[in-house]
């Protein structure tokens, strides 16, 4: 059985808002916070391929950077490889990998190759070590042949492979990834997705956290996502299984013939239909799409009113809903059955 490689209790972070300064004229004394992680207890396994979801603002990227001891957090508590982020943090530091594609976190008139020396030197990587792990890395991700070209020459492909060598100098077991196919075209990021879950995970062992607002990357990738809504987890497991956990959970497409459109106003409303739109693919025919609560007790109230109301049903499909779909009823919170 895998051990947790992170986990978290109660862990909250909360910042002090900006005061103008009638503000702080008027209330000296008067704080007021921001809280931009509530609470988050979270368990995630070695060698797991975890996915953090939310809209901007939700917590991730703070959740992360306490986790990868840059802020500190206001309360509770975070073990990564059972080592404390507050009270051990210079045991933490050496065994995760943060891979962050700012292009500005590197320098732009150094090459591939003296960037990676340059922070192997912070790592504290000693001159042959140093260089065999860049030589070993530059390989990894496909830079050999680019290696001693300038920075600002790589293309946003390249310079996001850099940062995931940049990331794995230090040998990390764990590997935190904010968002590391952000501009890529398709190709590149797929293939990028493909070196990260067949190689770094699969191959090499890693754990890896992705940050990610990409939700078919976290469906495709993941073993398992949390998705985060103003600074709580509101949902955390295996993507199916999240998915089976919406109640508005099933879709369906029908194609009814003689039904009048100005009676779909009626079918929009009946008891359990979530959602409903159409197009007209002649003048008989309608196309809808529903989404609906229960399946079990709803679809038996749509086929009623479409057929008491003189419509025949010509077509019905049923699929489930995607991830992304499931997210927006999360966040917009209809979380009923969670």
């Amino acid at each position: 059985m895998a051990s947790n490689v992170i986990e978290t209790f109660s862990l909250t972070k909360r910042f002090s808002q900006t005061t103008s300064y009638r503000a702080l004229l008027l209330r000296p004394f008067r704080r007021e916070d921001v809280l931009a992680v509530d609470k988050v207890s979270l368990q995630i396994e070695e060698g797991e391929l975890f996915g953090l979801l939310g809209p901007n603002g939700a917590g991730k990227t703070t959740l992360v950077k306490m986790l990868c001891t840059l802020i500190l957090p206001s309360q509770g508590r975070a073990l990564v490889c059972s080592k404390d982020v507050v009270a051990e943090a210079a045991a933490v530091k050496p065994v995760i990998g943060l891979v962050d594609c700012q292009e500005r976190s590197f320098f732009w008139r150094l090459s591939g190759r003296q960037n990676l020396q340059f922070f192997a030197a912070l790592y504290g990587l000693r001159d042959a070590e140093a260089r065999q792990r860049i030589d070993e890395l530059l390989a990894l991700v496909g830079l050999s042949e680019h290696a001693d070209h300038r920075f600002m020459s790589y293309s946003t492909g390249m310079r996001q492979k850099l940062a995931v060598a940049r990331g794995l100098l230090s040998g990390p077991r764990v590997i935190f990834m904010d968002e590391p196919t952000r501009s890529l075209d398709p190709v590149i990021a797929r293939d990028l997705r493909t070196f990260i879950r067949k190689t770094l995970v699969d191959q090499l062992g890693h754990t890896v956290v992705l940050v990610t607002h990409r939700l078919e990357e976290a469906e495709e990738l993941c073993d398992r996502v949390a998705i985060m809504s103003h600074g709580q987890i509101i949902a955390c497991g295996p993507v199916a299984e999240i998915k089976r956990r919406i109640a508005a959970r099933q879709k369906y497409s029908l194609r009814t013939r003689n039904l009048p459109t100005h009676l779909l106003d009626g079918l929009s409303t009946l008891p359990g239909v979530v959602a409903l739109d159409w197009t007209a693919s002649n003048h008989h025919d309608l196309d809808l799409n529903l989404v609906l609560a229960d399946e079990d007790e709803t679809l038996p109230l749509v086929v009623h009113f479409i057929v008491s109301n003189g419509g025949d049903i010509r077509h019905c499909h049923s699929q489930e809903l995607s991830l992304e779909e499931a997210f927006i009823h999360l966040v917009r919170g209809d979380r009923h059955g969670l």
